[in-house]
């Protein structure tokens, strides 16, 4: 097991069992109460989200429940494409093949221009990875819509809310739990039972409490950005005792993302709520962040200095010790601001440096999965350093946005910002916002399943649509 997932693993025999049993259980009873129509496509997805906690590592740390459910929805969809029941509309074939494409393109940069990557091993690799990460990555996305879309008149915007809400609260006394657990019993092994990774119960590096919780979620960032999207729903319905139970629960994430994601919020609903226009609200939110960013980055020696005063008070430890640490040149010597933005130094800082020196690739990308071919000098000092010599396992960002720009350069960027921001006229008017607060937090968190499940239930109805703009899959 490579080093980067030792943490991801049990030390304890049973508890790695189960923990390895669980999302093949999770995934099993989902599609079976999915197909007994107890729940909905849109429920399915989002317990099987709210599980990622539990994985299968002896096959990898991305093998959990939302990967079962969705290779059934791959295997189901293409079935019915393969014998006829569905087809393909012409006009989103550029929007299945574009993966394809994007990779012949890069190749004949590579080929013609100048080739960026480094190639460890064999090199049927590189023709291989872009393959491996259509029919993982790409494709289940893909399935997904198709099956929103599909199921559109028995799913509602609402109804999704409902049970988001109803997971969050859920999840806020999974937290509790796991506080108790480690926080007063210190036990490691019901805390792992309970979904904790072990690197998120060391005190010296974690929040308040001594531990970032989780609930069932992938990692505590995830659980926080999940929260983050479910607290202007409790607004909203004036559920405020649960909004704020949420929101303490978030706390104890110790996690930058979640005041980002506050933030965006608070721009989307309130200082830009008369602004109507979805794609256009979207990149003024975005522009007022990074304003705000640069804000900070010009006061960062005022803000060190104020922080290392008042050092020992919880709130300024909250708010102040991770988020200033990522500005700290003195240790880290790089450079990682971006537009005031700090970047992690180990995930999108070495994407940034590779792309500096090849700048032509902004137009193209690096193609679907080509993270691993990225020269490992770019990784000098970090965890992933050794497998990118050795061309093991992909890259990975939380920043979205910026992940399809580097994965498919600034036409596909482009193309899968027009697509995911086009929403019906007469969708309400805390619909619209919601859909543009997505779209602004998907700059920064790991949401891709939110967006999408989103634009899916924002799209424009069939009947109408202009010619011209059909939905993606229809039946014959």
């Amino acid at each position: 097991m490579d080093a980067a997932y030792l943490d991801l693993r049990s030390s304890n025999l049973f508890v790695e069992i189960f923990k390895e049993t669980m999302p093949l259980l999770i995934a099993a009873w989902l599609l079976v109460a999915y197909h007994r129509k107890r729940i909905n496509i849109l429920d399915m997805l989002l317990y099987a989200f709210a599980t990622e906690a539990y994985t299968v590592m002896m096959i990898g740390p991305t093998f959990n429940a939302s990967f079962f459910v969705a290779l059934y929805l791959t295997i189901e969809q293409g079935h019915q494409v393969l014998t006829g029941r569905l087809r393909i509309r012409r006009e989103y074939l550029l929007l299945l093949l574009f993966p394809l494409i994007s990779q012949m393109l890069v190749m004949m940069v590579g080929q013609l221009y100048q080739d960026p990557f480094s190639l460890s091993g064999s090199s049927a690799a590189y023709f291989f990875r872009p393959v491996y990460f259509y029919l993982k990555n790409y494709l289940p996305m893909f399935a997904i819509g198709s099956r929103i879309l599909q199921e559109r008149d028995s799913i509602s915007f609402e109804g999704m809310l409902r049970t988001m809400k109803k997971i969050a609260l859920y999840s806020a006394g999974v937290g509790v739990l796991q506080l108790f657990v480690q926080a007063v019993l210190h036990n490691d092994v019901l805390g792992e039972l309970l979904g904790l990774q072990q690197r998120y119960m060391l005190e010296q590096i974690n929040g308040p409490l001594g531990v970032r919780i989780q609930a069932f979620f992938a990692e505590p960032k995830v659980f926080c950005a999940f929260v983050s999207l479910t607290i202007p729903v409790f607004l909203r319905d004036r559920n405020y005792k649960s909004a704020f139970w949420v929101f303490l629960m978030a706390v104890q994430t110790s996690s930058q993302t979640f005041w980002i994601n506050m933030l965006s919020a608070a721009i989307v609903f309130m200082l830009l709520q008369p602004i109507r226009l979805v794609r256009f609200k979207a990149l003024a939110s975005l522009g007022v962040i990074v304003c705000i960013f640069l804000s900070i980055a010009s006061a960062k020696d005022v803000l060190m200095q104020y922080y290392l005063k008042n050092r020992n008070q919880p709130i300024s430890r909250m708010l102040l010790e991770r988020s200033l640490s990522r500005y700290d040149t003195q240790y880290w010597q790089p450079n990682n601001q971006v537009l005031g933005i700090p970047l992690q130094r180990d995930m999108e800082l070495p994407v940034v440096d590779f792309l500096r020196d090849h700048p032509y690739l902004l137009w193209t990308g690096y193609g679907p999965g080509n993270s691993t071919f990225i020269p490992g000098h770019y990784f000098s000092g970090q965890l992933r350093y050794m497998q990118q010599l050795e061309g093991v396992g992909g890259h990975n960002l939380n920043m979205r946005w910026f992940y399809i720009l580097a994965e498919f350069g600034l036409f596909g960027l482009l193309l899968f910002f027009l697509l995911l921001t086009r929403a019906d006229r007469q969708l309400p008017p805390f619909q619209r916002n919601y859909l543009v607060y997505v779209v602004v937090c998907f700059f920064f968190s790991q949401i891709d399943l939110f967006l999408l499940m989103t634009a899916m239930l924002c799209q424009p109805a069939p009947e109408e649509e202009e010619a011209g703009q059909p939905l993606l899959i229809g039946e014959q």
